[in-house]
């Protein structure tokens, strides 16, 4: 499904994977209020042609695929189903809540309390005020929100420059976080929109060196702004979790949207001490609105009395039998040669590989949900030499200056990282790494010495017995894991998907379930 694309194959996808048609399904949800969006946005009726598609249940569930006896579709405010895919994953029975994006419908950020099962939001703050607009415009400026929109690189830069500029964003209980600039507030939403790109993108040019935009060829300039632009969104969130805890007074924060998808904030925000507990999805931005739209529909229609699930692991897609790889790999004969292992043996195996320098690819179970590697499509390596990272920042044609992130065994996690490992199940919070373990990982730690932990539990059953068995073999309980992907494609899904890139990049070992594929 490319963008703007109706989710017809995805739908179907998932029908089939369960065994079931259209007609079994009770209730429909849909993230986001199209059409109250689009009606007070005042666009242009050229303008408004291009998201009325949306309104229309026709163009994601067209008759001639699923008939015309469909089930009802409930319509949930996006920032809702924002909130319902932290709240109701998290296992809290109360939290406080903080959804921070680029827009939903009228607002960009929500401050919100969860108790007995319903959510409610307390302040709400609009598009005009958007800290994802304003990160957005900033990876802009510098050249790094491209097609792909990879603004993890701009938080990736600003570990190597300090906050020195000033920033228009500024912590404010008014609603108004960018006081400095000429008042829009009494414009459309659409309107206000460009007005507000281009007042960042005036402000960056005269008050942020380099004084041009988008000179990636020279990013290492871009350092410190990028640091301040990182700063300036950490201390604004700051202060929008410690107002959450001075009128809440909980333990237990959830956080959604898109901007809950940057980790260093995240890992700021825990550091405070503010909150006990944290707890963010593995799908905080927009893909995530699906299932917490769907958790919040099942919560009003069938479920009241029910609080909140809770979610450790994220391998939620669709899974592919021995036999299924087997037909695939028949194929390829002439190219690769593989051998069927027992469990434990295919962890030793493994494990020895991973120890002697080999790359690995790996496939198991159903794939991840939200869009971090989660050790079910991952590229995995030894995290004990720095050339782990060279290596697989050159098969994903990765800046060499960027990240990669760890996975570790749950009960190893504090003698290796600070911070609580109960909220780092999903690579979304950054911590420090022990001064006296650096040495021992040196292909995770950054350059300001953090590392953006995946902690793997025990039902975490395949990862978990991989990673035991590097441990046992070399003391280490962490592996480098990176998504299994070319650039600019998605995870692999399929077993042929991953024979693919497994041929095409700088892989040596590919592992599907408990087979082990070697090239010829």
């Amino acid at each position: 499904m490319a963008l703007g694309e109706p989710p017809i194959d995805a739908i179907l996808a998932c029908l089939n994977s369960e065994g079931v048609s259209i007609h079994d399904i009770s209730a429909i949800s849909v993230g986001m209020d199209w059409q109250y969006r689009n009606n007070i946005y005042e666009m242009s009726e050229e303008e408004r042609d291009k998201y009325k598609k949306f309104e229309n249940r026709d163009w994601f569930l067209p008759s001639e695929i699923f008939g015309d006896k469909l089930p009802p579709v409930y319509i949930i405010k996006h920032h809702l189903a924002h909130a319902a895919s932290a709240y109701r994953l998290s296992g809290f029975k109360q939290c406080a809540i903080l959804v921070v994006d680029n827009r939903g419908e009228e607002f960009s950020t929500s401050l919100g309390i969860a108790k007995n099962g319903e959510i409610t939001f307390f302040k709400e703050i609009n598009i005009q005020n958007s800290l994802g607009l304003f990160y957005n415009r900033a990876a802009e400026f510098t050249g790094l929100y491209g097609k792909h929109r990879e603004v993890g690189k701009f938080m990736g830069l600003a570990s190597y420059g300090q906050p020195t500029m000033p920033m228009p964003l500024i912590p404010s209980r008014n609603k108004l976080l960018f006081a400095s600039f000429p008042n829009i507030e009494n414009e459309s939403i659409f309107n206000s929109l460009s007005l507000r790109k281009q007042q960042f993108k005036e402000y960056f040019e005269e008050n942020c060196f380099p004084y041009e935009t988008g000179n990636v060829e020279e990013i290492m300039s871009y350092a410190n702004f990028a640091a301040s632009v990182q700063k300036a969104l950490e201390d604004v969130l700051i202060d929008f979790v410690e107002e959450l805890k001075e009128f809440s007074d909980i333990d237990n924060l959830v956080l959604a949207g898109g901007v809950a998808l940057n980790c260093s904030a995240n890992g700021k925000i825990e550091k405070s001490g503010i909150f006990k507990n944290i707890f963010i999805p593995p799908f905080p931005s927009d893909s995530g609105t699906a299932i917490g739209s769907a958790l919040e529909v099942y919560h009003q229609l069938y479920a009241k009395e029910e609080v909140s699930k809770t979610l450790r692991v994220a391998g939620l897609g669709i899974s592919y039998t021995q036999h299924d790889t087997i037909l695939v790999l028949e194929n390829y004969k002439d190219r690769i040669r593989y051998s069927i292992l027992k469990e434990n043996e295919m962890f030793d195996s493994v494990a020895k590989e991973i120890s002697e320098g080999k790359i690995i690819g790996w496939v198991q179970e159903g794939f991840e949900a939200g869009p971090r590697a989660l050790g079910y499509r991952s590229i995995l390596a030894d995290p004990r030499t720095r050339r782990s990272l060279i290596k697989l920042n050159l098969i994903k044609e990765r800046e060499m200056w960027r990240p990669i992130a760890p996975s570790i065994l749950q009960e190893q996690y504090s003698n290796f990282f600070e911070g609580n490992a109960d909220s780092k199940y999903f690579m979304n919070v950054a911590t420090i790494v022990k001064e006296d373990k650096r040495k021992n990982i040196p292909a995770v730690v950054h350059v300001d010495y953090t590392a953006r932990p995946q902690v793997v539990p025990k039902k975490h059953h395949k990862y978990y017995g991989l990673i035991s068995a590097f441990f046992k073999l070399t003391g280490v309980p962490v592996l480098c894991n990176t998504s299994f992907n070319s650039r600019g494609m998605p995870l692999v899904n399929t077993p042929k998907d991953a024979v693919d890139c497994f041929l095409e990049r700088q892989i040596d070992v590919l592992v599907i379930g408990n087979i082990v594929i070697k090239k010829v």
